[in-house]
């Protein structure tokens, strides 16, 4: 039973991961069908002008406040309306600016289809001259100015959509549907003959019939009795005792003619042999006559 048991859950197990394998290869192939996105980003480097003095104690500071420009709708209203406007579907990616790390620069990056970048790329090199613009009414002057790190960067292979993420999640969604399948609609199968028979021996193996030794007082008021032959068996104080049983008077008693054994030895005339017969005998023995 205990192997049957491991069986059962080792095909199961081989049942699972087949399951996860073939939604993950049905998962993977429609990612390969989906429209293909790379990434497109830029660098902003934010640096003081000189004037004034302060500026230089205040680089970092203005390097957050330079992202949280960008992101503002603002910015992307007033400035870069009609560029926005004639992007391709999908967003413009300037609430993704942020800073870099222990550095001065703003990174700016958007997700285009293969035929925008170019579009895209114009966008990301034209961000430095608004700011500054945007910045100088702001700040009534320009106490810091913004250029570009270098040229945009784009991804050397699609961003979207991911392809091992998108197999990693398939593979586990055909774990958890087999999982679903086995608890919703296996148990709602009628049982084979093995499995029954298995519920069957555990159901005796917890539930045993209590047997109670009948009491002395019971075998007293009901002995048993076995006949054997002539006579029976008789339970007394809780043991067997054979009874011989009771002769039939009818066979016992003999017939009221039979002769006495004295009659009978007085009666019968018994002859003693000669010593010529003895002798004849004899001779005949020793011929092998007799």
């Amino acid at each position: 039973m205990e192997s049957s048991k491991n069986l059962a859950i080792k095909d199961r197990i081989t049942h699972a991961i087949f399951t996860g394998a073939a939604v993950m290869l049905v998962v993977f192939l429609i990612s390969l069908a989906l429209p293909k996105q790379w990434l497109v980003s830029g660098k902003v480097v934010v640096f003081p002008s000189g004037q004034p003095v302060s500026a230089s104690a205040n680089l970092l500071p203005e390097v957050g406040n330079t992202a949280e420009i960008i992101k503002s709708k603002s910015f992307q209203k007033n400035i870069f309306a009609d560029q926005t406007a004639n992007l391709p579907a999908g967003e413009a990616g300037f609430a993704g600016a942020r800073t870099v790390r222990n550095s001065s620069m703003v990174q700016v990056s958007f997700r285009s289809s293969e035929n925008d970048i170019q579009a895209y790329e114009d966008l990301i090199v034209k961000i430095p001259g608004q700011v500054n613009d945007y910045a100088r009414d702001l700040y009534d002057g320009s106490p810091f100015k913004y250029k570009m790190a270098g040229d945009p960067e784009i991804s050397a292979s699609p961003v979207q959509p991911n392809l091992l993420l998108n197999a990693i999640l398939g593979f586990v969604a055909g774990i958890i549907l087999y999982v679903i399948y086995v608890l919703g609609f296996e148990s709602r199968e009628p049982k084979t003959e093995d499995e029954e028979i298995e519920i069957e021996e555990s159901k005796s193996a917890i539930i045993s019939p209590e047997i109670k030794p009948e009491s002395a007082s019971s075998a007293d008021k009901a002995p048993i009795e076995e006949k054997i032959g002539n006579g029976k068996v008789e339970m007394k104080d809780g043991r067997p005792h054979f009874v011989p049983g009771k002769t039939d008077e009818k066979k016992s008693v003999a017939p009221e003619n039979l002769p006495f054994v004295d009659e009978l030895i007085s009666s019968s005339s018994i002859q003693e042999p000669s010593d010529e017969e003895v002798k004849e005998r004899l001779n005949r023995l020793m011929r092998g006559e007799l």
